[in-house]
Parts: C-alpha cells; sequence; structure tokens
C-alpha cells in the first residue's frame, strides 16, 4: 500500500522514492521501493558545474525512462547536493549587508558581507541587556544595509540568550524594506559572535543560489510529472523540506558526504560502521555508531570559513578516480588534484592523442562549458581561446594570444575558478589499461600511463601492480589518520606518528619494525571503483570489507532514505539564588527550584523541537531527550556540592510528510 498523508485510501501503487545526488564528477539517481528497500533503477550523468540542474535532469530522465513503474508511484523525492560547499568555496552568492549588535569584529575577522555597521546593544552572558538600543543608530544602519544588497543579517552578542535585539531591528527593516533578513540565533544555538555571524553571512549569501537551483529542480520534475514532496539532505544526515531549504541553505553544506554516509548504512544494513566512499575528486571516510553519525562538534568547516552548521564528522582525502598520477623520488604520487582523466579528454577529443605522442606530454588546458560573462577581460580573452583551440598547453596557448602578456596568470586564475582544468593520467586511466574499466579511449590512457611509467623505469603492467599496491595503502592510511584523529584529538603529522602509520598501513617489508593494525568494525565502500580498491585495504586493516549490491550509487539511495531531525538545548544557570532557563529565541525565565526549571525546559525544548521537525517536513515525531547537570563544590575544603549549570537536550526525529504537490502551484 501507498498513501499520502492526506490520501489515506488504499491504491495499488508501490511507495517509491527519488534519490538525487550530485557529485563532484558524476550525478548520480535511484528509484527506490521504500518499504521493501529494493533499487528499482538507477542512472548516472556527467555533473555539469555550469548548471548542476542539467546532469542532475539528466540523471532523472535515466531513470524514468524505466517500464516498471508509472511516475505516479513515487512518493518521494530526496536530493543532496554540493551547490553549498562549491558556492562558498568560489565565493559565489548574493550581496549581503551585516548589522553587528554590541560588538565589533577584532583584527582579521572576515565575514562575506559586502558591507556592515556595529551599533550598540547586546546582551551578556546572562541574557541581561548591556546596552539599549539606540534607534536613530539602527535607522542609519538600516539604511546603508539594505542599499545594494540581496539580504541582511541582524548578529547581537549573546543572542542565543536573549534575541530581543536582533527582532527589535528585524522590525525596523521590515517597516521599509522587504529584503531577505537572517538572524544569528535563528541558526544555531551555540555561543560564539564570530561563527555565529560567519554561519548568518554564508547563509545569506546563499539564498538565491540555492532558490534557484532548486526551483529550477521543482519545476523540471513537475514537466516529468514527478508531483512528490522534494526532501533536501542536510550535512548532518537528516531532510528538510523544500521551503525550508530556500530559507536556510548554509544547512546543506557537506549534504554530499551525509548522503554516503546514510547510503552505507542503508545499504550494508550495517549500524556501526566505516563508510568510505571514493568518488571521481575525492574520498570521504565517516563512522557509524548505533546507526547514527558523528557530527563535527565545533560545526563545520568550508574554506575559510567555520560555521556553526551542524554536519557530519567527514574525513576527506584527495584520491579519487580523477586524481592526479605522478612519479616522484622512485614513488607513485595519487592526487591531491583533480584533473580529466586523459581517456576522457582523448575520447572527446580525439586528436589529443597523436598531441601527447608528439609532445610526450599529457598536460593540457581543458576548459569546462561554463558561462563566461562574470570573467575580467583578459580571463574571458584565454577562456575563450582554450575553449576554442583547447585542449593547450600552456605554450601553446601563450603562442595563440601573444597580446595577452599574464595568460599563464590568468589560466592558473580560471583554474581556481573551476572554469578551467588540466588533463592528466589518473586512477581511471590505469583501470583503463589493466581492462578492469572501458568509459572512454583505452589508446590514449595507455599512453598517458606509459609515459608515467618510463619515469619510474617501468614497462606498463608493472606500473599497473605497483599502483593497485599504492592506492590501497593509501586508503588505508588515510582511514588509520580518521581512527588516530577521533582517538587522540590530534591529527599525526610529527615524523615519527607518520612513519608508524605508513609502516602499518605499507605493503613494505623494508623496515626492522612490524607494525600490525586492525579496526573494529567493518568497512563500507561505496562509490563507483569501490569494488575494485576498498578490498585492496582488507589485509592491511584486518577487518571485514562490504561492496554492497548498488554500492555505485550508494549517495543517491542514502539522499532518499532518511528522515527529519531537529535538535534544541536549553541551558540552565544559577542566578541570585534562582534558577534562570535560557531557550532558542526565548527571553530568559526564572524559577525557584532546579526541577521546576528542568521541567520547564524539557517542555519549551520539545516543543521547540516538533514544531521545527513540522517545519522542515515531518510528521509522527519521536522525542529523545537528555539533562546534564554540572556541579561544583561550594568551597575550599567544603563536601557540598551546588549547581554549577544544567544542559537540556532534545532531538526530535520524524517521517517526511508525503503530501502530493499541486500540479498547478
Amino acid at each position: 500500500m501507498c498513501r499520502t498523508v492526506l490520501d489515506m485510501k488504499e491504491k495499488h501503487c508501490r511507495n517509491l522514492g527519488l534519490g538525487i545526488d550530485t557529485g563532484g564528477t558524476y550525478t548520480d539517481a535511484v528509484i527506490v521501493d521504500l518499504d521493501t528497500e529494493e533499487v528499482i533503477a538507477k542512472a548516472k550523468a556527467s555533473t555539469t558545474y555550469q548548471d548542476l540542474s542539467i546532469g542532475l535532469l539528466e540523471a532523472v530522465d535515466g531513470v524514468l525512462r524505466s517500464k516498471e513503474f508509472p511516475v505516479s508511484d513515487i512518493q518521494l523525492v530526496g536530493v543532496s547536493t554540493t551547490l553549498a560547499t562549491n558556492s562558498i568555496l568560489q565565493g559565489r552568492g548574493g550581496a549581503v549587508g551585516l548589522i553587528g549588535i554590541g560588538w565589533k569584529p577584532e583584527e582579521g575577522w572576515e565575514f562575506g558581507a559586502r558591507k556592515a555597521c556595529f551599533i550598540s546593544g547586546g546582551h551578556d552572558s546572562r541574557g541581561r541587556e548591556m546596552h539599549q538600543l539606540d534607534m536613530k543608530e539602527v535607522d542609519e544602519a538600516v539604511s546603508s544595509t539594505i542599499r545594494d544588497t540581496d539580504a541582511v543579517v541582524i548578529s547581537a552578542f549573546f543572542s542565543v540568550l536573549n534575541p530581543s535585539h536582533e527582532e527589535r531591528v528585524r522590525e525596523a527593516i521590515r517597516a521599509v524594506s522587504t529584503i531577505p533578513i537572517v538572524l544569528g540565533n535563528e541558526l544555531t544555538s551555540e555561543l560564539g559572535i564570530l561563527e555565529r555571524t560567519t554561519t548568518a553571512v554564508l547563509n545569506a549569501k546563499l539564498l538565491p543560489v540555492i532558490a534557484d537551483f532548486l526551483s529550477g529542480v521543482e519545476k523540471a520534475l513537475m514537466l516529468r510529472e514527478v508531483m512528490a514532496p522534494i526532501m533536501v539532505l542536510k550535512g548532518d544526515g537528516t531532510f528538510m523540506n523544500l521551503a525550508k531549504a530556500k530559507s536556510r541553505p548554509v544547512e546543506t553544506i557537506l549534504s554530499g558526504p551525509a548522503a554516503s554516509l546514510m547510503g552505507g548504512k542503508q545499504l550494508s544494513k550495517n549500524d556501526r560502521c566505516i563508510v568510505l566512499d571514493i568518488g571521481g575528486t575525492s574520498t570521504d571516510i565517516a563512522y557509524l555508531d548505533n546507526g547514527y553519525s558523528h557530527l563535527q562538534k565545533e560545526g563545520a568547516v568550508v574554506g575559510q570559513w567555520r560555521t556553526r552548521v551542524k554536519a557530519v564528522d567527514i574525513w576527506t582525502t584527495g584520491l579519487g578516480g580523477d586524481s592526479r598520477l605522478d612519479f616522484i623520488d622512485g614513488q607513485i604520487v595519487i592526487g591531491p588534484d583533480r584533473v580529466v582523466p586523459i581517456e576522457t579528454a582523448c575520447h572527446q577529443f580525439p586528436t589529443l592523442i597523436e598531441k601527447i605522442r608528439a609532445l610526450h606530454k599529457t598536460e593540457f588546458l581543458f576548459a569546462f562549458d561554463r558561462d563566461p560573462s562574470p570573467l575580467t577581460g583578459g580571463e574571458r580573452i584565454v577562456f575563450d581561446c582554450i575553449r576554442e583551440k583547447g585542449p593547450l598547453t600552456s605554450g601553446e596557448l601563450m603562442l595563440a594570444i601573444p597580446e595577452v602578456f599574464l595568460a599563464a596568470e590568468y589560466s592558473k586564475r580560471l583554474i581556481s575558478k573551476s572554469y578551467v582544468i588540466t588533463t592528466g593520467p589518473t586512477p581511471t586511466d590505469v583501470l583503463h589499461v589493466a581492462g578492469i574499466y572501458i568509459h572512454g579511449s583505452v589508446e590514449g590512457a595507455k599512453e598517458a600511463v606509459g609515459i608515467l611509467a618510463e619515469k619510474g623505469n617501468l614497462t606498463k603492467e608493472e606500473f599497473v601492480r605497483e599502483f593497485m599496491a599504492k592506492i590501497g595503502s593509501r586508503l588505508a592510511e588515510e582511514v588509520v589518520k580518521k581512527a588516530v584523529l577521533d582517538g587522540s584529538g590530534t591529527i599525526p603529522n610529527d615524523k615519527a606518528s607518520i612513519f608508524l602509520v605508513k609502516l602499518a598501513t605499507s605493503e613494505n617489508d623494508r623496515s626492522n619494525i612490524k607494525v600490525m593494525i586492525s579496526m573494529d568494525r567493518p568497512i563500507v565502500g561505496l562509490g563507483a571503483p569501490a569494488h575494485i580498491f576498498v578490498p585492496l585495504i582488507k589485509r592491511i586493516l584486518g577487518t571485514e570489507i562490504i561492496i554492497p549490491e548498488n554500492f555505485e550509487v550508494g549517495n543517491a539511495i542514502g539522499a532518499v532514505c532518511s528522515e527529519v531531525a531537529e535538535s534544541v538545548e536549553v541551558q540552565i544557570l544559577p542566578r541570585d539564588f534562582r534558577f534562570h532557563v535560557y531557550a532558542p529565541g526565548h527571553a530568559p525565565l526564572d524559577f525557584e527550584t532546579l526541577e521546576e526549571a528542568i521541567s520547564f525546559a524539557k517542555d519549551l525544548a520539545e516543543e521547540s523541537a516538533r514544531e521545527k521537525v513540522k517545519e522542515a517536513g515531518g510528521v509522527e515525531t519521536r522525542i529523545l531527550a537528555e539533562v546534564e547537570i554540572k556541579k561544583v563544590r561550594a568551597g575550599a575544603g567544603s563536601s557540598k556540592e551546588i549547581v554549577n549549570w544544567a544542559m537540556v537536550r532534545v532531538r526530535a526525529i520524524g517521517k517526511p510528510y508525503l503530501e502530493k504537490m499541486d500540479a498547478k502551484s
């Protein structure tokens, strides 16, 4: 039986979910029977950086061509996307104005806002007003920040304990403008004015980017008569509905890695494992305990920005199918740079193989199909040249446009902006030579691997064997690094630690020290080459390796197999012989006893968490609550303990709300 919340009548159709994941190289789509967990159809398409929706819909059309189900059986669409992360890394997004209340930035603080004003006001660590708002200052700040911006952020000192000043400034903006407004206290209950403000500014910058993308996806799916509700996977591996995703796009940071973790859990049926997802650009490693992912304690970090966004604790390393291969000091080096595989470049440009043979080179400039209008004059000339005449060597580029003296510098800028990429030998090329995987030009791959093998005085066959040993030891090394980081809190980066890690994960037996290592849980391999590479680490790490069916589209499965979840924390602090409750979005309240304060805090947190789940598109909510009380001794020599603080934590978890969209909307 399939049903929606509004239509409880039995129907003779299946309860299907459409999962979509946009990765660094491929966009995957799957159709999953949400009742039996069977994968009905799956498809892949190249991720189109110039417009993610193009590749996304190509993948969707691939699964919709299946004749095994009517489109009306699709009850839920789940999307995980790299768009937020990539937009932040590339500096894309709307122009943001910032109004800071009761604080000023320290030297070196950056938020990414186009303009900023800082005014008096704010509260202290007890939620008490430090300074009154000066409404003349407020009006001047509002007038300045709404001009030539797409959104405004309001961030007040200790607003998570008392949001009244942020709310009053929002009212002042609303009186004169309809511009989108983001309050610092709305996105996190964590302290830290720098991180909280950064999170709010990034959210404001992403509003137009994510809204355009999701609106395009929504319209395109409706044209394909997919009327199911669309849920977006957050960075913590849980769902939010389309409306919330458009208003809180920053929460989709690390959505892709979260999808891999959820997919690994779903496919392996294992609640305690290590998920190792090998993509084209990188490999993500994450741990699962009791069915839940570890979350980054301090919030997700993207590029230079530390946020307060709750996201899965992922270890990412530059090892992927498209990682650059080189031979340095007698060793094969894998990554971390991503390049276009020679097999792909020669398949797209068949004459390139003759140039590779003639020049005995594999590095050429390769242009993506992107809109060049945001580029500067010099960048535009270089980009157009590479796109029209490429792939080109740097020397060929300079000869083609001698009037552009800084052509080499412009090409570097274009690479950093993801308009241009270089070609090179990759693990994918090696698999072509080995005959394990054929996608593009085998002849081109053999030429590239042959050139690389010569650097190590190896035959192509010897290079393939050495590469397979190397990729196995490198993957094992990264798994161990993640385990060491989790256990010690530090990355092993001193010489002795690096030596021991490499010794434990290498097939090299030339040392007089033997280090044996084993993991305490199985490793689940996901991603297109997982069945080839992940089994190589079985003997090194002494653990079970699980390559589940449909491993190559695990992320897309994870994108549709999740729940809606929201968390609320309420702090209780003693003051003046009473207990004060500080809840996000509420003014402080006080109680005579700790028991009364805890009872009120739990009720308030539960109500707030339920409401958040409802707003995010969840129903049939269940509640998990815990209370932590910290006590200290009353004084030196005293055995009496008094309450220092208490924290009430509530997590609400619900099922996605399956209401079909109106085709007329």
